[in-house]
């Protein structure tokens, strides 16, 4: 896999309403509850660092959107520092794991003791770093959701490849495949590009055009859910810059996917 460059942006407490396509069996399963949200947003061994990323990151609508339940295992690809993998461990409790993915290497080593102190009193977070293009540490079938938060416009171009999905990208997904359980969940987050646009001019601008980024998953055997087409729309962002360039730094137009691998 390429070195992924994590960008981040930052984020709201609000509960608010959002629209989003999904099948029965996926409307049925049991929503965390407000509490149990509010609890994670609200847990004090969330530093500033963190919080005060909330106004932009929305993560109330994004937890309620990813449907997390107690005692699921949640895998935050790319975690850096650990922004979703914090409040993801409230919401899945002590029964629940999350592994907060790292590339290994000399960066990792340098902020390993005080992510290990960061990480530590939630509990159940697991630092699991994994050297480029190797498995993850992770038995098949047992992950119940993956989180790829604003790392796709990383993935989905490659000189080599033109328009074409890069292989190291696609060997990624099948990875992802392998260890989610049947029925697991891909959350996919990212800075829209505008329509049509091509891979290398989004990748530029470090956006993904939601089409490419559903076509590329669907078309590794993923499943599309739905969307959350309201939680991050800005009529200032005319969706061909560089965001961190135009001021636009957690206030892109960016889209909220959800995949499931087929039962």
């Amino acid at each position: 896999m390429k070195k992924l460059i994590l960008m981040t942006a930052a984020a709201t407490l609000t509960l608010g309403t959002f629209a989003y396509s999904a099948s029965a069996d996926e409307a049925a399963k049991s929503m965390p509850s407000k509490a149990s949200i509010h609890d994670a947003i609200a847990n004090t061994h969330r530093g500033e660092d963190q919080t005060k990323r909330d106004e932009a990151r929305k993560p109330a609508q994004v937890l309620a959107f990813i449907d997390l339940g107690a005692g699921d295992t949640v895998l935050d690809f790319g975690a850096g520092g650990g922004y979703w993998s914090e409040l993801f461990s409230t919401v899945v409790g002590d029964s629940g794991k999350i592994y907060a993915h790292q590339r290994a290497g000399e960066r990792f080593e340098k902020s390993k003791e005080a992510l290990t102190a960061k990480f530590s009193p939630f509990g159940n977070i697991n630092l699991m770093p994994v050297e480029a293009d190797a498995a993850f540490p992770v038995a098949d079938n047992s992950v119940d959701t993956i989180m790829l938060s604003y790392i796709l416009h990383h993935l989905h171009y490659s000189e080599e490849t033109g328009e074409a999905l890069p292989d190291d990208s696609t060997a990624l997904f099948n990875e992802y495949n392998r260890v989610l359980k049947p029925g697991g969940t891909f959350i996919v987050i990212e800075h829209v590009a505008i329509d049509g646009s091509s891979r290398a001019d989004s990748a530029g601008w470090h956006r993904t055009p939601p089409a490419t980024a559903k076509a590329d998953i669907v078309g590794v055997g993923f499943e599309f859910v739905g969307e959350a087409p309201t939680l991050f729309a800005n009529p200032d962002d005319d969706l061909k810059n560089i965001w961190f360039k135009t001021g636009l730094s957690g206030k892109t137009t960016s889209f909220v996917h959800k995949y499931r691998k087929p039962k």
